[in-house]
């Protein structure tokens, strides 16, 4: 991908070259930025420039990888029909392997390529994901019309059979997730699991398999998706750790919720629920101090949680703090009906 030397055209930039295109569709310059242009004009998003280079220079290495690629996949064919000249083989004998070999290459190089197109997408960027689609086309069609005329080349195009099914596939997810949203999630399971049997690798159909059936207090159930999500996916997604993490606690095992709850919040170290899911871990274990400690980082996230506040006062009293009871009253401001309050400040007013 060549860059143009083309001057800036910002009055007093005019000896500085273009070296990209401002891409924040929330940008009121929305121009070519020089070095002074990203100095004066787009400082605010400096580092969003940065990032869209860096993803630029992906871009280019990948397609000219997959150059590479194509020109060694097409050397490989050549050298097949040679073969077969010669040796008293079965034509499928041979190619087999490389329609095999091929597949997993496309597969693995198009779910590398779609985590492109999730970085690109709060961008106006339509060079670049048209860019994208001209080097997932290529995978399709190695071979130029000309290479076709002398030999069969392997298949690996999508059928229309299999695009129909894809679609099938999604459209049994999306129900599904809009049954979730609803809190319908019985009926929400029945539909990505149809999702998930024309398509088991679906990671959104089962993570949200996986907080259904955590909804529904199938805890045990739950964790396995998640662990699926993990093995399929990353382990080090903050919501598959989270979402695992809460359903440990629902079982009670405290100890290793919060080994959960701790890689969460290494992705987001102010992850509320994530916060608060540990504290409550910890005041479970009987790890008051550091629980207490916990609660308090959680509200610093939000002030006005009513468990956070009605936990905090619960430790404070039991561990002798004085002024616990500022915070019986603050929590009784948000839930005045809440029975265990009002009796404690029933108590401590006589």
């Amino acid at each position: 991908m060549q860059q143009n030397n083309i001057n800036c055209t910002v009055s007093g930039h005019e000896n500085q070259k273009v070296l990209s295109l401002c891409l924040n569709i929330q940008c009121p310059f929305r121009t070519a930025s020089c070095l002074l242009c990203k100095q004066e004009q787009h400082k605010e998003h400096s580092q969003d420039l940065k990032e869209l280079n860096q993803i630029e220079q992906q871009i280019v290495l990948i397609e000219a990888s997959q150059q590479n690629m194509i020109s060694i996949l097409r050397r490989m064919e050549y050298e097949i029909q040679a073969a077969i000249k010669f040796i008293n083989h079965s034509v499928q004998t041979l190619i087999a392997p490389i329609e095999n070999y091929r597949k997993s290459i496309s597969y693995q190089t198009i779910e590398d390529l779609g985590l492109f197109f999730k970085k690109l997408h709060s961008f106006d960027y339509p060079d670049q994901v048209r860019k994208l689609s001209l080097i997932l086309n290529q995978l399709y069609t190695l071979n130029s019309q000309e290479d076709r005329k002398n030999f069969k080349p392997v298949q690996i195009i999508a059928s229309t059979t299999t695009i129909n099914t894809q679609k099938e596939s999604k459209q049994y997810f999306d129900q599904g997730f809009e049954l979730c949203t609803k809190g319908q999630f019985d009926e929400a399971i029945k539909l990505l699991d149809k999702s998930l049997e024309i398509c088991s690798t679906n990671i959104e159909a089962i993570f949200y398999k996986a907080e259904a059936l955590r909804n529904l207090g199938q805890f045990e159930k739950s964790i396995a998706e998640y662990d699926r999500c993990m093995k399929f996916d990353s382990d080090d997604k903050l919501e598959y750790n989270f979402g695992k993490g809460e359903a440990l606690r629902a079982l009670e095992r405290y100890e290793d919720a919060v080994l959960l709850f701790d890689k969460a919040l290494k992705i987001n170290i102010k992850h509320f629920n994530s916060l608060f899911g540990k504290a409550d871990c910890l005041r479970m274990l009987g790890m008051l101090q550091e629980s207490l400690k916990y609660y308090n980082f959680a509200l610093k996230e939000n002030q006005k949680d009513f468990t956070c506040l009605k936990f905090k006062a619960v430790i404070m009293e039991e561990i002798g703090l004085e002024d616990f009871l500022e915070f019986y009253q603050i929590a009784a401001q948000i839930d005045p009906y809440d029975e265990y309050i009002q009796t404690k400040l029933s108590l401590y007013s006589q």
